[in-house]
Parts: C-alpha cells; sequence; structure tokens
C-alpha cells in the first residue's frame, strides 16, 4: 500500500482538473501528487513517517505561472536600476535616477515611467537628464520597455549611423536604436546574473508564482540558469524562450522546443512584429487618434515574417511572435498560417504551440483565424488598468477590440496570463484581479475569478508545453501548489487584490 511523505487535509482545493474539479485532501509521495480525494479516503495513506497537514478550511490552488515575462531584466531592475514606476513629474524621475547614481557607479539606468502620466504629458528630455550627470551616461526606458530618452554622455558613445536612428536632440530613441544604448553597456557576469536570477525569483515566490516563462537576451542568460540548476539552487520552474536568431545554433546542437527537463527547458523561440501603444509604435491597420496619420512600426516584412516562421517550425520550435496593433497580429496570423499550411502535420504535432504574445488590438475577425490556427494568446490583463488612455489613443470604435478577454475565452482561444514584467509589477493577485475587474473604459471583457486561474495555471502551463506536469492539481503531476488566505473564486476584484500566498510548495517542499 501506498504511503504518502505528507497529506494535506480539511482544505478548499481547486484542482483545475475537470473530472474532479475539487476536494479536501491531497497526498504527495516524493515530488509528486499521489492522491486527490475526500479526507477520510486520503488520511489512509498517512503512516506513522507521514507529514499531516491541517488545512483548517484554507484554499489551495496550482502554483501560478507567469507565461510572458523577462526574470534577468528585473532581477537587474532590482539590483542596479532607479524604478521609476508612478513618477509624477520630470523632477521624480531626476531624484529617483540621483538616488540610484549615488549607489551605483558606470552606467546610470531606469525604469517604468510612463509620459502620459507625468505632470509635463510628455517624455523627460535629454537637456534634463544632463542634469543628473553630464558625466556618466544614463538612459531610461518607458514602463514598455520600447521607447526611451538618453542623456549626452550615453549619445556621444553611439556611432554617427545609430545616433541618428532617434532624435539626438532631445534624447528619444525608440525599438531597436534604444538597443543600442544596451549594446554599449557592460554585460553582468554570470555570477551577477545568478544574482539577479535569485532576487527576481524571491519577488515571485512571494506572490504564488512558482514558474514563468522567460525571454532570453543572450546565450549567457540560459548559462546562468543552467548553472543554478545544477547546483539544486533554482528556486523555481523556467521555460526560456530564446531569440529567433538563436534557432540556428541551438538547432545545430540538437536542441528544440521542449528540450530540458522539468526545471528548465526550452520553450518558444521569440520574434516582434510590431512596437507598443504607448509609445505609438504598435502596428495599426489605421491611424492613432490622437496622432492622425501615425500607424507605427512594422518591424519585418510580412513575407520575412512568414519565412522566419516556416524556418523555426521546421527546425522543431513554436514560434512566439509579439504582435500588439491589428495590422500586427493580422500579419502574424499570416505567418503562423502560412507555415502551417505548407507542413500540415504541425497542425496536429503536440508541441505546437504557436504563440501570440500581447495580442492587445484583436479584431472580431483575427479572432476567428487564432482559433482556427490553435494559436495561443498570451494575454496581461494589468495592461488594461494601467494603460487608461486606451480609449483616446485608438478611438470609440477600435476599442472593443482592444484586451478582448471575455470574447477570446468565449470563442475557444487558448489564453495564458502574465505580466511582461517588468512592465507590470509581478503579482499573481493584481494579475488575476485585472483580469476580474477591468478598468472603467473597458468592463465588458473581463474574466470570471475561475476563467481567470484556469488561464494562469493551466493555460499558461499549456503555453508552455508543460501541461502534462504542471497546471492543475492531479495524481502524477508535479506537486506544485499555493495555499491562499481565502478563496478567490468568491472574492471580488478589490478583494483578490488583498489575497496573501500563505505557504507556496514546489515539487512537494515548502518553498516559502
Amino acid at each position: 500500500m501506498l504511503h504518502a511523505d505528507t497529506v494535506l487535509f480539511n482544505g478548499n482545493i481547486i484542482t483545475l482538473n475537470p473530472r474532479h474539479p475539487h476536494a479536501t485532501a491531497m497526498a504527495i509521495e516524493g515530488s509528486r501528487i499521489a492522491f486527490v480525494a475526500d479526507d477520510e479516503t486520503t488520511l489512509q495513506l498517512a503512516a506513522a513517517r507521514t507529514k499531516r497537514i491541517d488545512l483548517g478550511g484554507r484554499t489551495i490552488v496550482p502554483g501560478f505561472c507567469d507565461s510572458h515575462i523577462h526574470l534577468l531584466w528585473f532581477g537587474t531592475n532590482l539590483l542596479r536600476q532607479a524604478d521609476l514606476t508612478g513618477a509624477k513629474n520630470v523632477d521624480d524621475v531626476l531624484a529617483r535616477l540621483s538616488q540610484s547614481a549615488a549607489k551605483t557607479a558606470g552606467w546610470i539606468r531606469g525604469h517604468g515611467f510612463d509620459q502620459s502620466k507625468l505632470a509635463e504629458n510628455r517624455f523627460p528630455t535629454r537637456a534634463e537628464l544632463d542634469r543628473v550627470s553630464t558625466d556618466r551616461p544614463i538612459v531610461i526606458s518607458r514602463i514598455c520597455g520600447h521607447a526611451g530618452v538618453a542623456n549626452s554622455a550615453a549619445i556621444a558613445l553611439l556611432s554617427v549611423d545609430h545616433r541618428q536612428l532617434g532624435d539626438a536632440d532631445s534624447g528619444y530613441y525608440t525599438e531597436a536604436a534604444l538597443w543600442n544604448f544596451y549594446a554599449l553597456i557592460p554585460a553582468l557576469n554570470e555570477d551577477e546574473m545568478q544574482q539577479a536570477a535569485l532576487a527576481a525569483c524571491d519577488v515571485l515566490l512571494k506572490t504564488g508564482i512558482t514558474s514563468v516563462q522567460t525571454l532570453l537576451d543572450t546565450p549567457e542568460q540560459m548559462q546562468a540558469y543552467t548553472a543554478l540548476q545544477r547546483a539544486g539552487k533554482l528556486p523555481i520552474r523556467i521555460v526560456a524562450l530564446p531569440p529567433y536568431a538563436a534557432v540556428k545554433q541551438l538547432h545545430k546542437h540538437g536542441m528544440r522546443t521542449g528540450f530540458g527537463d522539468e526545471w528548465l527547458r526550452i520553450g518558444a523561440a521569440k520574434l516582434f512584429s510590431d512596437g507598443s501603444l504607448g509609445a505609438q509604435t504598435a502596428l495599426l491597420s489605421e491611424g492613432y487618434t490622437d496622432k492622425p496619420g501615425e500607424l507605427g512600426l512594422r518591424i519585418y516584412e510580412p513575407e520575412d515574417l512568414k519565412r522566419m516562421v516556416l524556418d523555426a517550425q521546421r527546425k522543431g520550435f513554436s514560434i512566439a511572435i509579439h504582435a500588439i496593433g491589428d495590422q500586427a497580429v493580422n500579419e502574424t496570423i499570416d505567418a503562423i498560417e502560412y507555415a502551417l499550411e505548407r507542413d500540415p502535420k504541425e497542425r496536429d504535432n503536440t508541441y505546437h504551440r504557436h504563440r501570440i504574445e500581447h495580442a492587445s488590438m484583436c479584431s472580431p475577425n483575427a479572432l476567428g483565424r487564432i482559433v482556427k490556427n490553435k494559436i495561443v494568446v498570451t494575454l496581461q490583463p494589468q495592461f488594461v488598468t494601467s494603460d487608461t488612455w486606451t480609449a483616446q489613443r485608438i478611438g470609440a470604435e477600435r476599442v472593443p477590440w482592444a484586451y478582448p478577454f471575455r470574447s477570446m475565452v468565449k470563442a475557444g482561444v487558448d489564453v495564458t496570463l502574465s505580466s511582461d514584467c517588468p512592465v507590470e509589477w509581478p503579482s499573481s493577485f493584481e494579475c488575476i484581479a485585472s483580469a476580474v475587474g477591468r478598468h472603467e473604459w473597458s468592463p465588458a471583457e473581463t474574466l470570471t475569478p475561475m476563467e481567470a486561474i484556469l488561464a494562469y495555471c493551466l493555460g499558461s502551463a499549456y503555453a508552455g508545453g508543460v501541461e502534462k506536469q504542471q497546471g492543475s492539481l492531479e495524481v502524477g503531476k508535479l506537486a506544485d501548489f499555493v495555499v491562499l488566505s481565502d478563496d478567490p473564486t468568491n472574492l471580488s476584484a478589490a478583494q483578490i487584490r488583498k489575497l496573501n500566498a500563505e505557504e507556496v510548495w514546489i515539487g512537494g517542499t515548502r518553498r516559502r
């Protein structure tokens, strides 16, 4: 007879298993779930050595999975950058940069401001950043990461060609032009990257996030995760999304989507189709309402995007394409459809998890095509509550296309939830609450708490190709779960924001 290592009983267990959605007890053997049922039956698996935990009626849900995050960027922000989130005016931005400068050396960096919420209702300028320092290079990025400003010392380091890709007079740069500054910043060494990863994971664990799907910027980032995993120090489970540029080399070494183990594996390859609504670089089919004639930025020509998706698919990779504007979403669907039509077997491939990251503006026609092609959509509910200017930016006629979560779920789209941290703070409860109680400009597309949890757990696991191991509390799956301070399915959005992760378990071990 099986004797469990741990039995948790007298609880309210939300399993997300449609055949057995609720239970009161769960038995764990090793790192996996051995049994999920009622108290009486499950406690029969308890032996003298078994640890018995009375939940006292508390709620358990599967561990949350943030399906789109920049883990090392966030960790680096925590350790080295000024947090500009919520800055009220330019002077506030400069003060925070000065405080950070006093504690760091070399480049001065800051992230997280929203120019539309500064009192001046504009981006800071090169001249204003020069008030912090004219000797040390400074670069700051908007909350979306797609636009930023540099000071004179930073601009002076650019080549003449790179300098001309932005507005050197104001210091304003967007997209790839902004990344030219980052290429000049000395990279973290492996120890520093590990410290950044651990700092980020510590924040995630506090809110019940037990796994992430994180974007990789460099091969060295994967090496840092691998070193932590080999040392048994990786705090959470990671699916790493390499850039498309790495596909050829990874394929050469026999690696593809799904390569790895239950702690660290390779996910979909990442491409960008456009920019962001906040920076007015998201690609629209018609101009911005608040900037007539401006359509945004197309990063790849449609035929090039099709070619890259097909290439990645034939090398064994799912593809995850950043697409925010409605035109970018349409062109992204075109590219995925093109690849699937040329390899029809991929439509039913277990490992096919082609994804659209964001799909912030999604027309009804695009929605139908997403369903037809079984494309996963990675959502960021906190964008809806943060981007309060959306209706003014795209106009009343297109507002119903913005973040259509309810329509997606109703149509049968496989959706996930994420923060896009550090664009938003990685709080599981903020994420769920923002899906349940959207901003007043967009009240119709809310999810129920159960729908949000399902997308955040099992939906995210499916997107990462790990749904057989994670995402629900079922026999044989990994024992990753969170003990909550209340039952979120019975709470309002405001109440969900006040929840606490009282215990976080990964692989049958309590991590906090």
